[in-house]
């Protein structure tokens, strides 16, 4: 019976990876692309982290499992953020233990809090670490407590970058590089499986902050700067392609392995105040009472948190404030103009997200929703469209929205997703300059509707990931009539269940990718019912406030 091996490499590239395996920098990694077959691999649309993810872990669109983003929308600009509770269809891991096949799951996204399976689960991101006194990040409860020969099992750096800390950001992630690494080794060996899956976020990571390092045509491109620096990418590459060549000499011959990344990456040049747009073009309304007036005054004045910030930089105190915690620092961004300053009696469209989502104050929907289904809501959207491409980069004064190019411009959400709860997700998709530029995930902090991304983050999301397959049940090469050149992410669970020799559930809407097979047995499927309504699990207000603060230091949350 067949076995398959799962590497995920979040944020991987073939920008990177392809170029570093020829010049035999990753030797391991270079091996699965020349005995097997490789090519871009779809992502979601938006390529974000947890929608990838969960889209990878069921095979369906997010209209049918219910993640959109890290956080769900709660109205008011309000959100709760998402975890395995909030998925509404049955993972791989889940459909595997129901066949009876022995799993093992570590590290990927959203799996917290983890679901009984046969075999272990470990959360990965979003879960928060044990310090908060959650006992529930693992199962079994107690699986975590049998490796004391290890170093504690962690979930997050405890580096985040800054100006001036590059060699200990990079120290911290090849620390956590390694520890994943060796509980990867030590389950590998204490548990038989069938399915087994890894996941490495440290790329990602790496990736936001250290894209400025590797990249000549970046605006924030420093030769000096490159030359301490621009190995940290690739360090972190490679201490990853070590593991990687560990568990390759561990697999039984019956394995077949899939190494894959959930979104790729590219340089961010620029940043769109998109909530402070639509209030320009009298889609989305302030208060008026006192206090806001004041402070939205104030905004237009310059009076921001981007102008305080460059005082600071101007009188060099940017070293103590970065001593200050980033809940804190948010904490006094919140005394600006915010989504508290809302009026939505009169509002009728608003943004949350950092790439590009925009969603209609609908009636029924939000909690003061004014815009009725039906016409309203697609005169809504129109007015919005015709808004957005009046956008302009400022340098160039070119269009930011490219409606020709593919994955771009202004895409509705019913183009992107269906199922029973498309409706809970974006009314709109806004992709600008190949995601060169992205939009504040929040409220806006800078006076000005497009600036440049003169701090934090220099690399973003990418629609095309990495798709490597290798083993027994893999051709050597794909079918030169057949190039490698349409697989998504969504194609990967159907596929996953015909290695192992299981029927694909008929409501997946990915596709089995015979095409990188070498076995000619037909797909078989079988019919299912509807997926069960899942009851969200509430995390502790310490909790919440941790991963808060993660998403935050990630940028994902402002």
């Amino acid at each position: 019976m067949s076995r398959v091996l799962v590497i995920g490499i979040d944020g991987g590239t073939f920008d990177l990876v392809r170029p570093w395996a020829e010049a035999g920098d990753l030797p391991h990694i270079g091996r699965l692309m020349a005995g097997g077959v490789h090519g871009p691999l779809e992502s979601t649309l938006p390529p974000v982290t947890a929608p990838a993810w969960t889209t990878f872990a069921t095979g369906k669109n997010p209209g049918k499992h219910g993640v959109f983003d890290f956080i769900r929308p709660m109205g008011h600009g309000r959100f709760d953020l998402v975890n395995s509770s909030a998925i509404r269809a049955q993972t791989l891991w889940q459909i595997l233990s129901e066949a009876g096949r022995r799993v093992g799951v570590m590290n990927v996204p959203v799996t917290y809090p983890p679901v009984p399976v046969n075999g272990f689960v470990i959360g990965g991101m979003l879960s928060p670490t044990r310090r908060t006194g959650s006992e529930k990040i693992a199962y079994p409860a107690d699986l975590l407590d049998r490796y004391d020969q290890l170093p504690p099992y962690r979930v997050a750096p405890h580096v985040q970058y800054k100006p001036g800390n590059e060699e200990a950001f990079v120290a911290d992630l090849l620390e956590l590089v390694d520890l994943r690494g060796a509980y990867a080794l030590q389950l590998m060996a204490d548990h038989p499986y069938d399915f087994l899956m890894f996941h490495f976020l440290s790329t990602d990571t790496i990736q936001h902050a250290f894209w400025k390092f590797v990249d000549s045509d970046h605006p924030r491109y420093d030769p000096q700067a490159a030359a301490r620096f621009g190995d940290g990418i690739k360090r972190v590459y490679q201490r990853i392609d070590h593991y990687v060549g560990q568990m390759l000499d561990r697999l039984t011959d019956d394995t077949s392995v899939i190494l894959m990344s959930d979104h790729g990456f590219g340089p961010l040049h620029y940043v769109v105040n998109l909530n402070l747009f639509l209030i320009d073009k009298g889609l989305m309304y302030l208060k008026r009472d006192p206090w806001t007036r004041l402070k939205t005054g104030l905004f237009r004045a310059g009076v921001t948190p981007a102008s305080i910030w460059h005082l600071i930089e101007r009188t060099g105190l940017q070293n103590y404030v970065w001593q200050v915690s980033k809940s804190a620092r948010n904490k006094v961004v919140s005394k600006f103009l915010s989504f508290d300053d809302v009026d939505w009696s009169r509002t009728v469209a608003y943004s949350i997200g950092h790439v590009g989502q925009i969603y209609v104050n609908l009636k029924g929907r939000e909690p003061e929703g004014i815009v009725e289904p039906g016409e309203a809501y697609e005169q809504v959207r129109r007015q919005v469209i015709d808004a957005l491409c009046e956008l302009r980069h400022p340098e160039t004064k070119q269009p930011l929205v490219d409606v020709n190019a593919p994955h771009a411009g202004i895409i509705p959400g019913d183009e992107v997703t269906h199922g029973p709860y498309a409706a809970q997700g974006p009314d709109l998709h806004l992709v600008m300059d190949g995601y060169r530029t992205i939009v504040f995930p929040l409220f806006a902090t800078d006076s000005k509707i497009v600036t440049r991304q003169i701090r934090g983050d220099s690399g973003c999301h990418r629609m095309h990931g990495i798709f490597i397959a290798w083993g027994p049940e893999i051709r050597s090469k794909a079918p030169a009539d057949v190039p490698l050149s349409n697989a998504r992410i969504l194609d990967l669970a159907p596929t996953i269940l015909h290695l192992l020799e299981l029927p694909v559930p008929g409501d997946m809407d990915g596709r089995v990718l015979t095409e990188v097979l070498s076995s000619g047995r037909p797909v078989e499927f079988r019919e299912v019912g509807p997926d069960k309504e899942g009851v969200d699990a509430q995390l502790s207000a310490e909790e919440t406030a941790e991963v808060e603060e993660r998403l935050r230091d990630l940028g994902y949350l402002g």
